[in-house]
Parts: C-alpha cells; sequence; structure tokens
C-alpha cells in the first residue's frame, strides 16, 4: 500500500528529555506522605524519563527503573540494562545519573568483569557526562542496583511508593516501607504537559486519518475481519501500532440484536450496504493512545428511527463538550446527557450509554483512590485533561449510533480533538 505523504505527517522523532508533569507528582506524594517512588512499569519509566525501550513483553520483568524522591527531585536515578545506553544517545532524559546492570546478553558461565561494559557505549561519547557517570556505576545484577539508588537517595529507611510493589518486595529492606505507587503516578498523568497534548493530538488525528482511510478500501462481499486488517493496515503505514489482535473494539451483532459486545476479532461475516459500522479504535504513536472514532453508515445514511438516534446522539455530543470545564463531574454530565436524549424524543433514554475516562499512556490516567483514601468513582474534570466521551445509542444493525469524542478540558469547555464534527460517517 502507498499513502502518499502520510507516513512523513506522523513520522516519530526524538521527545524532550523531560516531558512530565513533575511537580504534579511531586504533590501527589507531599498529600500521601510518601519520600519517593521507584517505577518499572514501562510506562510510567517513559513518562517520568523519555526512555522507551523495545524488545520487552508485557509479562516480562523489566530491566529497568527510576528512582525519584522528593525531597531531591532534581537527583532521579536511572537504573537500566547496559544493552540500552545507546539508546539515550537518541533519546536523551533529563535524568543524569544513569546506573547500568549487567544483562542477559553477556555470558554466565564465566565471571562478570566491569570493563565489558564498554561493548555497549558508542565510540564518540568520551565527552558526555552521564556515561562517565555510568562507568563508575556498572552492577552485576539489578537488585543491588537500586538498593544502592534508594540507599544514595536516603530512601532505604523510608516510605517509598512502588508502581509495582514486588519490586519493592524482593528487595528485602526492612527498614523501607514499600507502598503502592499507582495512584500518585496516575495522579500526576491525569493533567497533561503542552507536550503531551501535542502528542495526544497527533495521535488523535493518526485514527482519524486511518478511518477515512478504512472506509475506502470497503467493497461489496468484504467481512469485518477484512476491515479490522484493513485499519491495521492503514495504522502501520502512518507509523503507528495497534496491539494483538486488532484496533476496533465494538463488536457488531447482526440483524435486529441490540446486544453490546466487544470485538474478538473472530468475526467474518460480511459488512452489507446499510450497516451502521460503530468505529472505536485504539492504538499509539510515541505509546500515547488513540481512542474512538464514529459511525460509518456503508453506502448510506440514517434512515427512520436511526435518523433520530443520531441526531440526538450529535446534540448530546455537542452539549457535553461545552460543559466539559474544569470542576464538572462525570456523574453530573451523564444527567445532562440522558436528559437531552429525553428532550429528542429518543424512546428509551435509559438505554444509552454515556461515560468517560482518562485518555495518555493509558486509557485510564485517572486515580482509583484519592490521597484522603476516598474511591475516585466519581472523578472531577481539571484543566489540560483529556477525556474522551463516549455515546452510544443501542440498537440493531441499521440503528445503532455510535459517537466518541476525545476532548481537551479548558476553562472555556472541551476542546475535540477530532476535526469531523458529530454526524455519521457516510460514503
Amino acid at each position: 500500500m502507498a499513502y502518499g505523504n502520510g507516513a512523513t505527517r506522523f513520522s516519530r522523532s526524538a521527545l524532550p528529555p523531560q516531558f512530565c508533569n513533575l511537580d504534579r507528582l511531586l504533590h501527589a506524594l507531599k498529600a500521601r506522605d510518601l519520600d519517593g517512588i521507584v517505577v518499572s512499569q514501562p510506562l510510567n519509566v517513559f513518562y517520568l524519563t523519555s526512555f522507551n525501550g523495545v524488545a520487552h513483553k508485557s509479562d516480562e520483568p523489566r530491566p529497568y527503573a527510576c528512582i525519584l524522591s522528593r525531597h531531591h527531585p532534581d537527583h532521579p536515578v536511572l537504573v537500566i540494562a547496559e544493552y540500552y545506553l545507546g539508546s539515550l544517545l537518541s533519546q536523551p532524559t533529563w535524568v543524569e545519573d544513569v546506573r547500568p546492570v549487567r544483562g542477559v546478553m553477556l555470558p554466565i558461565h564465566r565471571p562478570p568483569r566491569e570493563d565489558e561494559l564498554e561493548r555497549f557505549i558508542p565510540r564518540g561519547t568520551e565527552n558526555i557526562a552521564w556515561i562517565d557517570g555510568a562507568r563508575g556505576h556498572y552492577a552485576f545484577d539489578q537488585t543491588s542496583a537500586i538498593k544502592k539508588a534508594l540507599a544514595d537517595l536516603k530512601l532505604d529507611a523510608a516510605k517509598v511508593a512502588f508502581d509495582n510493589m514486588a519490586v519493592g518486595f524482593r528487595l528485602g529492606l526492612q527498614d523501607m516501607t514499600v507502598v503502592d505507587g499507582y495512584d500518585p503516578m496516575m495522579f500526576a498523568r491525569a493533567v497533561k504537559t503542552k507536550t503531551e497534548l501535542g502528542l495526544l493530538e497527533r495521535s488523535t488525528a493518526l485514527n482519524e486519518e486511518a478511518i477515512r482511510r478504512t472506509m475506502s478500501t470497503w467493497d461489496r462481499g468484504a467481512t469485518w475481519r477484512d476491515l479490522n486488517k484493513a485499519y491495521a493496515m492503514v495504522v502501520s503505514e502512518l507509523g503507528g501500532f495497534v496491539r494483538d489482535p486488532g484496533g476496533m473494539v465494538w463488536g457488531h451483532p447482526r440483524g435486529s440484536d441490540p446486544a453490546l459486545m466487544l470485538s474478538n476479532c473472530l468475526e467474518d461475516n460480511e459488512i452489507t450496504p446499510g450497516t451502521h459500522v460503530m468505529f472505536d479504535c485504539h492504538g499509539t504513536l510515541d505509546l500515547y493512545c488513540w481512542d474512538g472514532g464514529k459511525t460509518w453508515v456503508v453506502e448510506g445514511e440514517p434512515e427512520g428511527a436511526a435518523k433520530l438516534y443520531a441526531t440526538a446522539t450529535g446534540y448530546v455530543g455537542e452539549m457535553l463538550i461545552r460543559e466539559m470545564k474544569p470542576g464538572a463531574r462525570v456523574s453530573e454530565l451523564q444527567t445532562k446527557g440522558r436528559e437531552i436524549y429525553r428532550r429528542e424524543g429518543v424512546p428509551d433514554a435509559d438505554a444509552a450509554l454515556i461515560f468517560f475516562h482518562g485518555l495518555g499512556l493509558s486509557h485510564m490516567d485517572v486515580e482509583i483512590t484519592t490521597a484522603d483514601e476516598k474511591r475516585n468513582t466519581d472523578w472531577v474534570l481539571e484543566e489540560d485533561m483529556v477525556v474522551p466521551v463516549h455515546l452510544l445509542y443501542p440498537g440493531g444493525e441499521h440503528e445503532r449510533v455510535w459517537l466518541e469524542e476525545v476532548v481537551h478540558v479548558t476553562r472555556d469547555g472541551g476542546r475535540p480533538l477530532f476535526s469531523w464534527g458529530f454526524d455519521a460517517l457516510i460514503r
């Protein structure tokens, strides 16, 4: 496939050495009376350090960790497998204390040597300070490297959060209190920096372009599997990524069945003219997620009752985006949305789905439990959050209506990141 200069539009380049909301993370640590945090989950390491490692899968122990003290926030430590050192030259990090650890590539049938680190240091790096520092901190195992970093930052006898508590418990430091670091990280990630907003705008634009191009691949006889494959191929050509098993989320029951189902990417029945395709697509670009889409009526437009449902859903979307200001609660927005459905005369306003979640490095990016130990179910919007609004009026294959907009929360109301408005897609 060839798509002109689309791939150039979404081509990746080095990110800033620091783009995280560090002040907000430090606030979260202080509010929870935490002295520091150790992150080893890949998204959190990327968030704090700009380092994005290849090769490792979701259930593997991570050969890296970032240790941050609330009392010395200008001196984080990045512990990293030595084979990743070269990656930090093309994607810089603001962390100046980088401590390499012997990884799996070197032989275990002979004693480790400090000079083996040189295998992983590119030529021409003699005057780079953090490289020189790395040489002085080469460790032969990750546990000892993390323990040394904790001791150097005076966290080995402190209250420390871990985004993977198993890492903390395995250290066996009797004087250190290990607590869950999920919520302070989500609190920090909930409000986006300027760089993050740009990354989310770019990933959303890729999704919009991919959906439009996927529509153009359809021809009579095409199946759901064909459509999912076409979407994945277009995304790849544009420079994005979808995860196994596919990028399209909603399932599409046939006939008059209004059931709400998610796709398992095994569906292989034909997509016939008049079908309402609910594009809810997930993927990533620079690890930042895209989400959403809307209804595509294949070779047609909404007709009969579906026209009412589509019009009402558009009105709900417009109203909710205007109301998505700092201080709004998701329960209030849901209530207002249902009132619009009732006003527009849909048969069963309570059947509509209206829901929200955060978006960034995940489809959550909102803390589960607040600093005062309350469940954060009915959460409050804050300025510079990015929040998808989801609207689904269920029905059969010729009636269902779906609209999902990705919204940047501002003082003046929501700013949609899609450019295509609220009407159904037609072709």
